[in-house]
This record gives structure tokens, C-alpha cells and sequence, in this order.
């Protein structure tokens, strides 16, 4: 964790984009994990525009090279919103991608408003999502709290009917997955730089554990 600075995650994110002007991108790489970002761009929600999550992008882009795990992310704003419309290009790649199988775990990265008084939320729709490995969560829960996060659970948003983490469920049966919002001011404010930090570590930590 030592080599990631706050200004080297935000140029990070910034090329991404600049290097990806599409839709879409998805990196593939071997392991059972795979992250998702549909909010790091800015979306339009049945016609009304809503903000990127810059966070959500920045934490799933650092994952992925820390962990060497797949990931897939919106890279441009196509007047959609791919954690809600059911018929995008980010949906039709990603089921092709989990149509092969090797996917057991698909962790969905979001930002949480920083007015909220919360650290993180995990939404895994009253445990439906998780259900076919409950110790993961519980791991996972039990860690951010350990490192001092305050967490909820479904509140306020739930992960479940059309977006990416409970229609992705719904179509894979054996899929593992969850919808992790983080607040934006963790992610988002040098002062809190140091947190993040934390933050990242033990999500490295728990992805690890889980191929």
C-alpha cells in the first residue's frame, strides 16, 4: 500500500479514462473475482443526468492491480445507467463474461453521498445475494468493522431487482455477489487519504482470501 498516493490514485483514474473512450472496459485476468464499476462516469437515469462516483472507479481500478483480479468499468456516459437499465452494452458484456463460469464472486464498487452519516453501506438484499458463501460477508463485515468503519447493511440501498448486483444473482444462481457503496469523503479528500489507505488494505486483504 506504501506506493499509492493520493495524487497518483486520482492521475491513475484520470488516464484510465483518457486511454479508454468508449463505453466500457473490461480486463480480464485469471481468478474467481471480478469487480465491477458502473458509476465512475457520470450516468443519465431515465433522462435525468446524475454524478459520477469518482471513488468507486479509483477503489476498483486499485484493486484490480493490487489483487490481479478481472475488472470491468463504465468509461463513458452513453446517456444510460448501467446499474439500472437492463439492456446496455456494460450488462451484455458482463453476462458474456460471467457466462463462462469461472466467476464465482462479483463485488460492484460505488460512491456514498458524503453527507451521509455512514462509512460504508453493503447492500446484499437481506443476505440473497451472498447466501451461497454467508462467511464471506460475515468476514468481510467483521474486518471493516474491526478497522474502525462504521458500517450498515442494506441501508439505504439494498442491491437487489434490476440492479447489476441483484439482476446479475437472479441470472446466476451460484453467483456470490454484493454492491459496496463508500462514502466519498473517505475516498475523495486528501485529509481522509489516510483512511482510504486502511480501507484498501483490508479489502485487498478479503479479496485474497476469497480465490
Amino acid at each position: 500500500m506504501e506506493k499509492f498516493k493520493f495524487g497518483k490514485i486520482r492521475s491513475g483514474r484520470i488516464n484510465f479514462l483518457k486511454e479508454n473512450n468508449k463505453d466500457h472496459v473490461l480486463i480480464e485476468k485469471d481468478g474467481c473475482v471480478l469487480l465491477s464499476a458502473p458509476h465512475g462516469v457520470s450516468q443519465v437515469r431515465l433522462g435525468k443526468p446524475k454524478a459520477r462516483e469518482i471513488g468507486s472507479l479509483s477503489t476498483a481500478l486499485c484493486l484490480s492491480e493490487l489483487a490481479n483480479c478481472s475488472l470491468i468499468a463504465k468509461t463513458r456516459n452513453n446517456f444510460d445507467d448501467a446499474n439500472f437499465d437492463r439492456d446496455c452494452a456494460y450488462r451484455k458484456t458482463l453476462i458474456g463474461f460471467l457466462k463462462k463460469g469461472k466467476t464465482k464472486y462479483l463485488i460492484d464498487f460505488h460512491g456514498l453521498a458524503s453527507k451521509r452519516d455512514v462509512d460504508i453501506n453493503l447492500g446484499v438484499n437481506l443476505e440473497n445475494n451472498v447466501k451461497t458463501d454467508i462467511e464471506a460477508f460475515e468476514r468481510l463485515k467483521k474486518n471493516l468493522e474491526s478497522g474502525g468503519f462504521k458500517i450498515v447493511v442494506d441501508n439505504p440501498f439494498m442491491a437487489s431487482g434490476r440492479t447489476i448486483s441483484g439482476a446479475m444473482k437472479n441470472l446466476f444462481e451460484n453467483l456470490w455477489t454484493i454492491q459496496i457503496e463508500i462514502n466519498c469523503a473517505i475516498t475523495n479528500k486528501p485529509e481522509n487519504f489516510a483512511k482510504y489507505k486502511t480501507l484498501l488494505g483490508i479489502l485487498l486483504k478479503w479479496i485474497n482470501s476469497l480465490k
